[in-house]
């Protein structure tokens, strides 16, 4: 077992070795180009286009959002109850509502 673990081991090392080689050699052989600069009389700064915010999802300003100390949501996650869960403290099981 352990010379599979050996020649398991080998491998991949030597996999990755070549893998890293051949990328190494083909970078090399294929340098990148350079851009061609343009002209200086083709460049014109343009003003950048600036998406409608209803296009993308971007929220805005809106209104105030209501006091939150009007009374406890009957609905929803119970924060209170995740924690005592978290502390080790358990609760009744709720009422069946019918």
């Amino acid at each position: 077992m352990s010379i599979l673990r050996v020649i398991a081991f080998g491998t991949v090392t030597g996999l990755g070795t070549l893998t890293v080689t051949l990328v190494s050699a083909d970078r090399l052989m294929h340098p990148a180009v350079a851009a061609v600069p343009t002209p200086v009389i083709a460049r014109v700064p343009a003003a950048p286009v600036l998406p409608d915010p209803a296009t993308t999802g971007t929220v805005t300003q809106g209104p105030a959002a209501p006091d939150a100390s009007k009374g406890r949501m009957l609905t929803g996650f119970d924060t209170e109850r995740l924690n005592a869960l978290m502390r080790g403290e358990t609760f009744p099981a709720p009422a069946r509502k019918r």
